[in-house]
């Protein structure tokens, strides 16, 4: 009997010696915060989606997909951004059709930036061609 009763009393004080040296969770788990919020990610193509919505949007389409358009009193078939063929255009080439114009498309030059019409070669790749 005094065997069990030492047994029992070296479990209980096991016990307690354990749980008082355990380290106690913390009260609050949400992770510390700064006096200043991380800042959130800008859109470096916001000015040139605002430029495309303005500029060609109308004749492109939201989506770039282009289409039957009609300007002027006249049917003109838009290409599509999305296309093969303005797909495989250099940078430069591209810059010089906004820049420019070319057959029904009008020039951008007196409308937009040398570096507006930079973003806009940008945006064009990224949002409609996946580059």
């Amino acid at each position: 009997m005094k065997l069990i009763a030492l047994a029992l009393t070296c479990i209980a004080l096991s016990l307690v010696v354990i749980s008082c040296t355990e380290t106690a969770p913390p009260a609050n788990n949400t992770a510390p915060t700064s006096a200043a919020s991380p800042a959130k990610p800008t859109d470096e193509l916001a000015a040139a989606r605002a430029n495309y919505q303005k500029h060609c949007e109308s004749c492109h389409a939201e989506k770039g997909e282009g289409g039957l358009v009609k300007v002027d009193n006249k049917q003109i078939k838009v290409p599509s951004l999305k296309s093969d063929h303005v797909m495989k255009q250099p940078d430069d080439k591209l810059l010089k059709t906004i820049t420019g114009g070319e057959e029904e498309m009008p020039a951008f030059k007196d409308k937009m930036s040398a570096e507006e019409i930079n973003q806009m070669v940008r945006f064009i790749r990224k949002e409609f061609q996946g580059k």
